[in-house]
């Protein structure tokens, strides 16, 4: 594999993809303030549990205990108990400083109707409750920024597949769903794509110990966010040893040895802390595993949990279900994901003849891997520690979508041949996209009557 000059990443883009990412952005922008809203505030994924893990950073500078009951579950004023404390803490840092900046803000009372009753209910929230959820709308703008720095560097020639990838990510309802709450998948996220940008940069120029430092420091970040980061360290060691450069054996294995220990010297030292107060790094707070189940019931969740990771993954599925046609959703996304792998499949076919770069090749197999990888951990995770991961669980892989994002446009792309129709088809994908992604905001709306 070649290497080429970095000069090559820093041409100036034509005006048309430059306007069209600034859209794109900006609808994305529009799209998840818009869930925001549509969701009642407290009741996005494991949102409690989350505000108590920020509030006690803010008020107590404290981590919160962890709890192993789901009793503890709810937002209690001064509650400082919370199934999310074996959580990485950087995302709830961050989010603490802007809950600090707002805490002057009144409570917000929150009315809704009793489905079940009938009857009227109503629950005040702390005022830096929204903030605190807009600031994952910063951090999803961000990780669009990424995604199409990471499309841009392996695709230098095709704006389209820059636009393409970017919308793509930025379109999906569950992506601007979880944007619009307070959750650490938003900025695990954004750091997953800058990760994916540098192995970009380190596939298509030549690597050295400062890109190798780079990468670690990203790595240390993501360990801060979440466990699933160690997954991204995999792929880099893989990353290392092919790219591009006439280096020894050598150079190689001290690379990788400056990533991993950049890595661990940042992030270490929270697995550390929990095998210290825990007696274990992989703390977990409940232990539901799917083959500790009787063998009747195993049969009957694994049979129906991979239809629900597949479409949470793309969408909130518990939240609208009772408001549109999921049939209907199930199908789209069905298809778009057979016409993205079958677009991928023809353009390996040919990518001989039209003389591919292998830079492209080796970017999508790097992407791919770090999703497989990602899966692989869920499935993990639902076999031996909590089944019910498995209920919601696609949105688990929305932090890694942003890699798979130019995947699915370098496919969409090849279906009818590169070119005019390859604008056409990704251009018609974006705008069906907008739309579902519209319609679910609507369902949300009329799920919490917002």
């Amino acid at each position: 594999m070649r290497s080429m000059p970095r000069s090559a990443e820093s041409g100036r883009p034509p005006a048309w993809a430059s306007l069209g990412v600034v859209a794109i952005i900006a609808i994305y922008i529009a799209l998840a303030v818009g869930q925001s809203y549509a969701t009642r505030l407290q009741w996005g994924p494991d949102e409690p549990a989350h505000i108590i893990y920020v509030r006690s950073l803010a008020m107590d500078l404290r981590f919160p205990a962890l709890t192993h009951g789901e009793e503890d579950n709810a937002y209690l004023p001064r509650a400082a108990r919370t199934h999310e404390a074996h959580q990485p803490p950087l995302y709830y840092a961050m989010a603490a400083v802007v809950w600090r900046a707002c805490a002057g803000l009144p409570d917000q009372v929150v009315s809704y109707r009793d489905k079940q009753s009938g009857e009227p209910r109503s629950f005040s929230v702390p005022g830096p409750v929204r903030p605190v959820r807009l600031l994952s709308v910063l951090f999803g703008a961000v990780t669009l920024l990424f995604v199409w720095a990471m499309a841009r560097t392996i695709f230098p020639e095709r704006p389209e597949l820059w636009l393409g990838a970017t919308g793509l990510i930025g379109f999906t309802p569950m992506f601007t769903y979880l944007s619009g709450v307070i959750n650490n998948d938003s900025l695990l996220a954004l750091v997953f794509a800058a990760i994916g940008w540098q192995w970009a940069r380190l596939l298509r120029f030549c690597a050295g110990a400062r890109d190798a430092a780079v990468v670690g420091v990203l790595l240390g970040i993501a360990l801060n966010v979440k466990e699933t980061g160690l997954a991204f360290a995999a792929v880099t060691v893989v990353v290392l040893a092919v790219a591009p450069g006439e280096r020894p054996r050598r150079g190689r294995l001290r690379d990788t040895a400056i990533a991993l220990g950049v890595a661990a010297l940042l992030g270490g030292w929270w697995f550390a802390r929990k095998w210290l107060v825990y007696g274990t790094p992989f703390i977990y707070p409940f232990m539901y595993p799917l083959l500790g189940l009787p063998p009747q019931e195993r049969a009957a969740l694994a049979a129906a949990l991979p239809r629900q990771v597949f479409l949470f993954s793309f969408m909130p599925l518990d939240v609208i279900q009772a408001h549109t046609d999921v049939a209907v959703l199930s199908r789209f996304f069905g298809a778009l994901v057979v016409l993205s792998a079958g677009g991928l499949v023809m353009w390996l076919a040919r990518r001989k003849s039209v003389a591919t770069p292998r830079v492209e090749s080796a970017a999508i197999g790097v992407w791919l891997l770090a999703g497989l990888l990602v899966l692989a951990g869920l499935v993990r995770n639902i076999l031996t520690v909590d089944w019910r991961m498995g209920t919601s669980g696609g949105r688990y892989l929305v932090s890694v979508t942003p890699l798979l994002a130019p995947v699915a446009a370098r496919g969409l792309g090849a279906l009818l041949g590169d070119g005019r129709w390859a604008k056409v088809v990704l251009t018609a994908v974006l705008l069906a996209l907008l739309a579902v992604n519209v319609l679910v905001i609507r369902a949300t709306a009329l799920e919490y009557g917002t």
